[in-house]
């Protein structure tokens, strides 16, 4: 059975070793000061153990090394997640409004000649162009967008993995 990291175990490293591990100060530094909700199952053992063992031995420096690589990427994760949410959104909105503008060029298209009375120009090349570019966005976006969701779909499922086993279910 393997030692608890503690709070503790993490000051006794920093007066025996002079030089403290960079992950061993992360740790320490989240134990001390992040909600235990938003730790992995690991670090969060640690945090609500942090006064059983004065010593840090070796073994719990791997698991803290192991629970700290674990809590990065359960962060970029969410990032990741929040970010393939955002870009799927924003394609959904750029392709309607795309659908918008096309319809309304469209509609233009057809009553060109009213237009070249009032303004004395032709519209029709202007129009051509502007249609051709939003047939193009909405042939594109539909694919991107699917793509993006596949993306989302795929993380989600990792990271539903991952809370299962490190008990991180409630951050869903």
């Amino acid at each position: 059975m393997s030692a608890s990291i503690s709070s503790d175990n993490l000051q006794a490293a920093a007066s025996s070793n002079q030089r403290l591990q960079p992950e061993l100060l992360a740790a320490q530094s989240l134990l001390m000061n992040m909600d235990p909700r938003n730790l992995v199952e690991p670090l969060r053992v640690a945090q609500a153990s942090r006064a059983r063992l004065p010593d840090l031995a070796e073994e719990t420096a791997k698991e803290i090394q192991v629970a700290l690589h674990l809590q990065q990427d359960w962060d970029a994760w969410l990032a990741q997640r929040e970010l393939l949410r955002i870009d799927a959104e924003r394609g959904r909105d750029c392709l309607a409004q795309s659908r918008r503008e096309l319809e309304e060029l469209r509609w233009k298209l057809e009553h060109w000649p009213a237009y070249e009375r009032t303004c004395g120009h032709n519209p029709l090349a202007q129009y051509l162009q502007a249609i051709d570019a939003r047939e193009r966005i909405e042939k594109f976006l539909p694919c991107w967008i699917e793509r993006c969701e596949d993306q989302l779909a795929t993380l989600t499922s990792k990271m539903e993995a991952c809370a299962r086993q490190n008990g991180l279910e409630h951050l869903l």
